[in-house]
């Protein structure tokens, strides 16, 4: 357990040091971003080191020769035009790193959270907003109205009535609207989003519907854009909210993927038959690998921990 604890500690450290070094090589980082960074330096040392580790790797990407002049000349070896692609393919992979591990949509956020964490906060206007693991949001409140954009993840929002400032919810593909609700907007990492009402009507639209939703519906938007609507017990599905996950007699895959959001590295199942058990049960989500081990020993599954950052789940 305290190997564990020490991994997800290291793995949200170098999270945030990869952060501080694309937020701070910004033109629009601010003499805050500054004073946040240097108190997070001195919350730990161990902060200084994985900034400073990041920070190189940073720069020696950024400091490799790109030569344009030989690039017009067409006169460079092939070792530098081999280092070229080396630098370049380097900078792309490390840029869809950042990317894929949300450092791009938390440098844009007011608030976000780190892989297995939850967030609770209020906003200016009463309205109180609970983050799922890994998630992300932007403020955009004017005279007119109140706007939120899902960067990335799930959020809920207990929303403060005010008829005269409606509350809009809004990612890439569709948009919430409501007076005063609650509810919750979800994207997912295949590129999907859904609404889940739980309390009051919610207006969601996307490209190609337009729908009313009401206490226990459920909206999302299909391969052609337009909203496939259906009912659920939405108080269990954010039960996150509370630190726990609740699952009804779904495939283990599924429960699996969902444990998967909360910690950082892989879970795969090896065969189908494993794939297709049914789980019922609550789990706290902020120990997977308990978790895990209540699966392994109700179900006739074998779950094994290769590394840190991959679980392996197989028949037995």
């Amino acid at each position: 357990m305290a190997n564990k604890a020490k991994q997800t500690e290291d793995g949200r450290r170098t999270e945030e040091a990869a952060g501080w070094v694309a937020r701070l090589q910004s033109r629009d980082a601010t003499d805050q971003d500054r004073r946040d960074f240097r108190a997070w330096l001195a919350r730990n040392p161990a902060n200084a080191a994985a900034y400073e580790e990041l920070q190189s790797l940073w720069g020696d990407l950024r400091a490799v020769p790109i030569g344009k002049d030989r690039l017009k000349k067409l006169r460079l070896s092939r070792r530098a035009i081999a280092g070229n692609i080396l630098a370049f393919g380097l900078i792309a992979v490390l840029a869809t790193t950042l990317y894929h591990l949300g450092f791009v949509d938390r440098l844009r956020a007011d608030h976000y959270t780190s892989v297995g964490e939850v967030g609770h906060f209020t906003l200016a206007d009463g309205t109180r907003v609970d983050l799922n693991t890994d998630s992300a949001i932007r403020i955009m409140y004017s005279p007119a109205e109140r706007r939120i954009e899902l960067l990335r993840g799930e959020a809920f929002f207990d929303v403060a009535k005010n008829p005269a400032r409606p509350f809009v919810v809004e990612d890439n593909i569709l948009s919430a609207t409501a007076l005063g609700t609650r509810y919750g907007v979800r994207r997912d990492d295949g590129g999907g989003s859904d609404v889940q009402v739980e309390e009051g009507r919610v207006e969601v639209t996307s490209a190609r519907s337009q729908v009313a939703l009401g206490a226990g519906d459920v909206a999302r938007v299909n391969r052609d854009g337009a909203l496939d609507i259906g009912t659920a017990d939405v108080s269990s599905r954010v039960a996150w909210r509370e630190g726990k996950l609740v699952f009804s007699d779904q495939p283990l895959r599924e429960v699996l993927a969902t444990l998967e959001r909360y910690r950082h590295g892989r879970i795969v199942v090896l065969d189908e038959a494993a794939a297709e058990r049914r789980v019922s049960g609550i789990f706290d989500l902020r120990d997977t690998d308990e978790a895990l081990a209540v699966l392994e020993s109700s179900l006739p599954v074998t779950i094994a921990h290769l590394t840190g950052m991959m679980v392996v789940v197989r028949s037995r």
